[in-house]
């Protein structure tokens, strides 16, 4: 487990070797091909339900959504801390 603190103030353990799991490859891929849907398995994936909406809760605007840029850009910080301490 590594344990992560976004820029949003969200904390969590991420078990890394989720990133393992070939699901994982095909989001980050309809990601890069512009499918966008790909963030929200991309989620599913690293995160528990209960995670998610921490996450979700932690970037919701002033109209109460949680934006796919936000989530998006959570992720990858996400992603870029658990490469970070791989290292």
């Amino acid at each position: 487990m590594t344990h992560v603190k976004l820029s949003c103030g969200f904390e969590a353990d991420i078990d890394e070797t989720r990133i393992a799991d070939m699901e994982f490859m095909d989001a980050i891929n309809d990601i890069q091909e512009g499918d966008l849907t790909g963030l929200s398995k991309l989620a599913g994936i690293i995160l528990p339900k209960p995670e998610r909406k921490k996450l979700y809760d932690c970037v919701r605007n002033e109209d109460g959504l949680a934006t796919i840029d936000k989530v998006g850009d959570m992720l990858f910080e996400l992603l870029e801390q658990l490469g970070s301490k791989k290292k």
